[in-house]
């Protein structure tokens, strides 16, 4: 852990996601004290090491669930040999990540979802489902990798009712610190909204790294500490997922979708779309035309 003071972190969710799932492969889990606006439920895959939220740390293993609130400073600090040089370890969870005030909303309109908000309430001081009691939730939240929009909104509010009904959690923390880190936020706002509207054309790091009156390195060390990508991930993100949207309208084939969304070369484009969805776009556009296929004579 680099830093005791906790770091405004800004989880790069997309603008058309309601819900924020990530699958962690990594040699440790990120390692600053940190917190963000969203909500984070983590199920661990693999590892172990300590978890630290507010002022309390507690032990975490393969199979736990940790749900983690708004604004709740926290860090997940794996044993002492995963940071060994010559390691063969890895870190691997599901993460994810979501507004509560949201879901709020949705939940205001809905009397049976009382047990879910309270849920949500407590989550500011760290909740961990130890892993003999997180198998079925753990299930769940495999699945959800695979789904996107509304079956992913569905399955997750599944998810969300079943930790709140699950009698086996514990508080990590008694009391959480106080933070601030409005200004910080509103800089990776800035850039996120940025990068929302001109992703189609040619972005620079010194064009960037001038909306918040850095220099080119130190905008790269601020971005990578407070979204644990760096710049260049998030870019290729963004694009990827604009990509996704064209190709499965069905009315861009693959050059005016890849032109579209601020490519120039058109190898750079496949390989990072296949390393995005594990599809050529070709093959993304024929799976989508299937699935609308079989809808229309389901």
């Amino acid at each position: 852990m680099r830093e005791m003071d906790p770091i405004c972190f800004k989880v790069p969710r997309l603008k058309e996601e309601t819900v924020r799932v990530e699958n962690w492969d990594l040699p440790y889990f990120y390692d600053s004290l940190h917190y963000h606006e969203e909500c984070q439920l983590t199920y661990i895959l693999e590892g172990q090491g300590v978890i630290l939220v507010g002022d309390k740390l507690e032990e975490f293993r393969e199979g736990d669930l940790l749900l983690i609130g708004k604004n709740t400073p926290h860090v997940l600090l794996n044993s002492k040999e995963y940071y060994e040089g010559n390691s063969s370890l890895h870190a691997r969870a599901i993460s994810i990540f979501f507004s509560k005030d949201t879901f709020h909303q949705v939940f205001n309109q809905i009397p049976e979802t009382a047990k879910i908000e309270e849920f949500l309430e407590q989550a500011q001081f760290g909740i961990r489902i130890k892993n003999h009691e997180s198998g079925r939730i753990g299930e769940d939240l495999k699945q959800l990798v695979k789904l996107k929009q509304v079956p992913r909104i569905i399955l997750f509010m599944k998810i969300l009712d079943l930790i709140s009904r699950n009698p086996h959690f514990g508080f990590i923390s008694s009391s959480i610190p106080h933070v601030s880190g409005k200004v910080d936020n509103l800089k990776l706002k800035k850039i996120f909204d940025y990068i929302t509207m001109n992703f189609e054309k040619r972005i620079t790091l010194q064009e960037v790294a001038g909306l918040i009156n850095l220099t080119p390195t130190a905008f790269c060390r601020f971005f990578k500490l407070r979204t644990n990508k760096t710049f260049s991930q998030f870019l290729v993100e963004v694009r990827i997922n604009q990509a996704c949207k064209m190709l499965s309208n069905g009315n861009f084939n693959v050059t005016e979708t890849f032109f579209s969304c601020g490519y120039n070369n058109s190898s750079n484009f496949h390989r990072h779309f296949r390393q995005h969805t594990g599809l050529t776009p070709s093959e993304y556009k024929d799976q989508i035309l299937n699935k609308h296929q079989q809808a229309e004579f389901a």
